[in-house]
């Protein structure tokens, strides 16, 4: 259990001043040759988008110059399974513009991208947590390396885990994969800090950063801040930090040719990211809560709105729709733009995500199969099974 008081003093002070003693000096640096053209220039200063910080704004002419630099790389496989799903959510409550049905059950999508090495990079890592859940029911979890290796993929070969953000549900798990790196935005970090030592006096100590159990009725932090940086989850993150297995970023990152991440501050959280990976079907971009719902994106809706600022979640939309510009079929487009929870994953209904199955012995978790390339063989199985089961609410 971490104390608030050894965390105040002790382990984020340290983070945030021993950068180059946790992951060296050469990891650290987010602005190296291939980012400076996404600093502006010219000597004339850019003119930002509201509540926009400038390490977050990229132009539409920058963008594009990513998707096409990245269409000169090799390709990347990509798949996606269901770490969990929570079972009967509020439609208003997710997206306030939809009514109907009255509820849905919302899938926590996990990428998987494999390069043609054989290397694994995942864009969150799920969660298994689950005396923290709750807001609502949940079923069908399952631990992510049973996952993997049940349609495939060896979670050994996992070498790096890119957080869409740092929320529980996204951010569990780390420590299964304890040879990969975590890459994670320095502002995310600092909202982590922050929401640790929720002042009290916000609210008449009726909300702190422990109070995230089922033991209180009713839940006494749900759909706060706090809640989503339970102590469980921000072990994973600090043990990824203090054992030098860490990247920590500030803004528009190249991981390597072909895989961009790319800012998208407040459009969840404060350090939320995007991941940009060139396909066989053009650029995917993996948003994690940013792009909690792909109809939201396709329709220009706010989605999963409690924590959002939604002026920062709309322009996170855009760079999907330019990143996603240049795909080979024009009608992909935001087809492409991976959500987390959204509700019609796993079905015709979101496109990418028509080759699905049912993970074997997988507690009723789902993957699917969005892209491959370089020889890599389908592992869709012969004859799916994609009868949509529904396991015990934990």
């Amino acid at each position: 259990m971490i104390r608030n008081r050894l965390l105040r003093r002790g382990i984020f002070a340290g983070v945030f001043t021993v950068f180059g003693c946790l992951v060296g000096a050469s990891m650290l640096s987010a602005n190296d040759d291939d980012d400076r053209h996404h600093g502006g220039g010219g000597g004339k200063e850019q003119q930002l988008p509201p509540q926009t910080l400038p390490q977050g704004f990229e132009s539409t002419d920058q963008l594009l110059r990513d998707a096409r630099r990245a269409e000169k790389a090799h390709e990347y496989s990509a798949w996606i399974v269901e770490s969990s799903r929570f079972v009967g959510v509020p439609t208003r409550s997710f997206m306030p513009d939809v009514g109907t049905p009255d509820t849905v059950d919302l899938p926590v999508n996990i990428g998987i991208i494999k390069d043609r090495h054989g290397n694994i990079t995942l864009y969150d890592s799920g969660w298994n947590q689950r005396d923290y859940q709750v807001m609502t029911g949940s079923c069908c979890n399952k631990d992510l390396t049973a996952q993997m290796a049940a349609i495939g993929l060896d979670p050994k070969k996992v070498v790096r885990i890119v957080i869409g953000h740092g929320h529980w549900d996204h951010a569990g798990q780390l420590s299964g994969f304890p040879n990969a790196v975590l890459y994670v935005q320095k502002e995310e970090l600092k909202q982590i800090d922050f929401f640790l030592h929720y002042p009290v006096e916000f609210n008449g100590g009726h909300i702190r950063a422990v109070n995230t159990t089922t033991t209180t009725v009713p839940p006494s932090c749900a759909r706060t801040p706090v809640c989503g940086y339970p102590p469980k989850t921000v072990n994973e993150i600090l043990g990824k930090l203090m054992s030098g297995k860490a990247k920590i970023i500030d803004g528009r990152h190249q991981i390597e040719p072909g895989m961009i991440i790319h800012p998208a501050f407040r459009g969840h959280t404060y350090g939320s990211q995007l991941l940009q990976v060139n396909t066989q079907v053009g650029q995917l971009v993996f948003g994690s809560d940013t792009y909690s719902s792909w109809i939201g994106i396709r329709d220009w809706l706010a989605a999963n709105i409690q924590q959002t600022d939604t002026i920062q979640q709309f322009l996170a939309y855009e760079k999907c729709y330019v990143l996603t510009s240049r795909s080979p079929n024009l009608k992909t487009g935001f087809n492409n733009c991976i959500a987390a929870h959204e509700p019609t994953s796993y079905s015709d209904a979101y496109p990418i995500t028509k080759n699905w199955w049912n993970i074997p012995n997988g507690n009723c978790s789902r993957a699917a199969e969005l892209t491959i390339s370089n020889g890599q063989k389908s592992l869709v199985p012969g004859n799916p099974d994609k009868v949509k089961c529904q396991a015990p609410i934990n």
